[in-house]
Formats: C-alpha cells, structure tokens, sequence
C-alpha cells in the first residue's frame, strides 16, 4: 500500500496556495476601495480657513486598530507651502474642536483637552488680528460655548447694530 505522506503534502500545497491567493485578492480589494488589509492611523485634513491673508486647518488624526480617541491639530500653512503645528500654549491631547469662529477681532477656537492626568480641561483660545494667541482655561463645556458665543471675556468689542454700515466696530 503506497504512503498517504506524498498526498498529504500535495494537500497542504495546495491548500497553501489557496490561502495566498486569497489573502493577495482581499488585499487588493482593500486598496481598491480605499483602505487596507490593516489600518494603521488615518488622517483627516479638514477645509481651510483664512485669516489675515493666512491659511490655517484642522487635523484630525485617529488610529484603526486601537481603542484611542481621535487628536486634533491646527496647522497654519506657510506661504513655501509648509505646514507648522500650533500648540496654541495648551499642554495635552485635544479631543474635540468647536470653531473657528472667525470675528473681526480675531479667531475663536474651543478645545476639549485630555490633560496628562487623564482629566478634561475646557479651552478657549484666540488669535488675534497680530497673530498673538491668548488661551483661556474654562471650568466647563457650557462656559467654554458661552466664551464663544460672547468674546467679551477676552476683552474683544462686540459689534454693536449699525456698525457695519459706519465700518465696523471699535478695535479694543
């Protein structure tokens, strides 16, 4: 009686080359439609908004294969088509970004930030018409919205009704 071993051998080739087959398909498949067979982190660059002859936008940048939330970024585009990250001064993962806010003060930026200690920090920062920024740390969501919806508490004049037909407001 002949040996099983030779026909074992020519099933497990060919069972391995089935396997091959299949994992280069669905490979190809995954990058047909956009993705990959393994996810690693994904970016997210968001439209652009200009201020002071400038180009700013956000980032977002998650990771497919761990739990991790996603982290933003501001990036302003130099005019050599570089990009350089703001920090805006505030230490920690941003985790949400509400704004911008473009006023003509400056512009207006909510943070919800994930400090090193693992707590939720509450941010307003602004960038004002000479590039200077001036952040705010605020107690919670709900006063970090009313920052932006009333710039008063960084000193910026809100327009009063008529002034943009006499030209804008008051500059502080």
């Amino acid at each position: 009686m002949p040996s099983p071993l030779p026909l074992l051998t020519l099933g497990l080739r060919a069972l391995l080359i089935n396997i091959v087959i299949f994992v280069l398909l669905a490979a190809a498949l995954a990058w047909y439609l956009g993705g990959s067979l393994l996810p690693g982190r994904q970016t997210v660059n968001f439209p652009a908004f200009e201020w002071m002859g400038d180009d700013y936008h956000f980032r977002v940048i998650g990771h497919g294969t761990t739990p991790e939330p996603v982290r933003w970024e501001l990036l302003h585009t130099l005019p050599d088509g570089d990009e350089d990250r703001l920090t805006l001064g505030i230490d920690g993962r941003w985790r949400n970004v509400w704004g911008p806010l473009v006023h003509y003060g400056g512009v207006m930026i909510g943070l919800e930030v994930e400090a090193r200690d693992d707590s939720t920090q509450w941010w307003v920062a602004q960038i004002d018409r000479d590039r200077a920024v001036t952040t705010r740390q605020v107690e919670d969501r709900d006063m970090m919205l009313g920052t932006l919806r009333g710039a008063p508490q960084f000193g910026v004049a809100q327009p009063a009704p008529g002034d943009a037909e006499r030209g804008g407001a008051p500059t502080p």
